[in-house]
């Protein structure tokens, strides 16, 4: 937060202290904790007014709490007015706020914009950055703070010698220290607010000045790689409704920040054609740099068997593709995801995964483990070669992973274990077809990738028909990086959801 250390900031917040001694609601103790209390409600945050044995001690601390921010400020007038009304001491009461309320540089809009594409990003040096671009002799910061609290402070300075309003600089430092597509947009933010200044070839000098030399080219190079992430679980006591979350980054994995987009809810097949309306979006965003598009599906057990590869990439019902045949998609466990106690192993196989990849076209053998029965017995040594082998990273399940097959404890029990890569048909794993796939996928000796492999299988059986009921219609791979997560392990409150029906 923005602590106020100068004296005309202290000037008014005694302006402020004064006229509150003579709002009639703030006159007792009872009274201004009530303010309080209503105030932290309507804000969604915990007020820590610090109580005194003299009222106007009390109302000294209420005060610098609320100058902190306008949000509390404007919420002071709000509560306080519904109670005392038009009394004289809630004009006069108006008119301090009014001046320690700075007017908004930018539009609310344009801000709300800003804010939410900052969402969740974290930047470690930002009390750094602020005092760089702030200067030595702004406010200081002390406690945790947001970037709205950072942005507001800003605005409220003069801009440097070069007439650029400070929040604009640093902007171009958060840009600078983020994902590719993050920085993208905060460019074009920063842009449309400068050239609606005149100021743009000022910004654009800061923004080389914040180049090194050595930095990675802003646009991705042609066929890097893009992410579209799925989340999809049920929603509702009927069982009927589903949740889709989805995040998407474009260019390198690292660091891993992926942009959040709105939650939508709706039956299944109005997820379909709110997922394909995702894939067309990231295509249209993204054609101009070329990327390697793959997308991932988050699932949880109950979900892990969906034919989501299957789902049209488009919404063009006269030639509905397969997202499967055009884009390498795979599954990834929900359930590992938000428990850290099998985070070790997980990261340990998928080490050892990447790096057999890395070496050679495909697996070796001795570290695929192919479950083989579906009884207690075969359960208990699935176990046992998890614990004993370390150097097993791939797994194909005996059975689909379907609540009443073995399947699914198979499944649980290569999640427990860190497995990141699994192989299954969603119908039958015990046939010959299948069996010959999961050899070329896994140990093929070409220059493919395994997930390329999988897409040409998918590919083959869309080419033959569905009649024909090609293993490929019904192939999933798990294919799980530790190191790009998207599910909390801490969850907080859940995410509004847009209706797509």
């Amino acid at each position: 937060m923005v602590h106020v250390d100068d004296n005309g900031g202290r000037g008014l917040l005694m302006s402020l202290v004064d006229v509150m001694a003579r709002v009639p609601s703030l006159s007792d103790r009872a009274g201004r904790n009530l303010v309080v209390r209503m105030m932290s409600a309507e804000l969604r945050e915990t007020l820590l007014v610090e109580e005194h044995h003299t009222a106007i001690g009390h109302l000294f601390n209420l005060a610098e709490v609320c100058q902190q921010s306008p949000e509390r400020l404007s919420a002071l007038i709000r509560i306080v007015s519904r109670i005392d009304h038009d009394t004289r001491a809630m004009v006069e009461l108006r008119r301090v706020v009014a001046e320690l309320t700075p007017l908004d540089l930018f539009p609310t809009s344009d801000r709300a914009k800003l804010f939410t594409l900052l969402a969740g990003v974290v930047v470690p040096d930002i009390a750094d950055i602020y005092r760089v671009v702030a200067g030595p002799t702004a406010p200081s910061l002390y406690g945790p703070t947001t970037y709205a609290e950072v942005f507001r402070v800003l605005e409220t300075l003069n801009a440097g010698p070069d007439g650029l309003p400070r929040p604009l600089v640093f902007v171009e430092h958060i840009a600078a220290r983020v994902r590719t597509e993050l920085a993208i947009e905060l460019h074009r933010w920063n842009e449309a607010q400068a050239v609606s200044m005149n100021l743009l070839a000022e910004l654009t000098a800061v923004r080389e000045s914040l180049r090194p030399e050595t930095a990675q080219p802003l646009t991705p190079a042609p066929g890097s790689p893009a992410y579209l992430v799925l989340q999809l679980r049920r929603e509702g006591p009927t069982g009927e409704g589903f949740r889709l979350s989805h995040w998407r980054q474009l260019g390198r994995p690292s660091p891993w920040s992926p942009l959040h987009g709105e939650d939508a809810v709706g039956t299944l097949d109005e997820i379909k054609v709110r997922v394909a309306a995702l894939i067309e979006k990231v295509e249209d965003d993204w054609a101009q740099y070329s990327p390697d598009i793959r997308i991932e599906w988050v699932l949880d057990y109950e979900n892990l068997n969906l034919d989501v590869d299957q789902w049209p990439w488009e919404n063009d019902a006269a030639l509905a593709q397969p997202m499967g045949c055009r884009y390498p998609v795979v599954v990834r466990s929900l359930e590992r995801m938000a428990a850290r106690k099998y985070h070790r192993e997980w990261r340990q196989r998928w080490a050892e995964l990447t790096g057999q990849l890395g070496r050679a076209a495909g697996l070796a053998h001795t570290s695929t483990c192919r479950a083989l029965s579906g009884t207690d017995e075969g359960l208990r040594e699935l176990l046992t070669r998890f614990n004993t082998e370390r150097g097993l990273v791939s797994l194909v399940l005996s059975a689909p992973p379907r609540p009443e097959n073995a399947g699914r404890d198979e499944v649980a029990a290569g999640v427990k274990a860190g497995v990141p890569l699994m192989l299954w048909h969603r119908h039958d794993c015990g046939s010959p077809e299948f069996s010959d796939v999961v050899e070329s996928v896994l140990h093929g000796q070409d220059e493919l990738h395994v997930l390329e492999r999988v897409r040409l299988a998918r590919n083959s059986a869309y080419a033959e028909g569905s009649g024909r009921r090609h293993v490929g219609e019904a192939l999933t791979i798990l294919y799980d990086d530790p190191e790009r997560i998207v599910v909390p392990s801490q969850p907080g409150p859940p995410r509004e959801g847009v209706a797509v029906g």
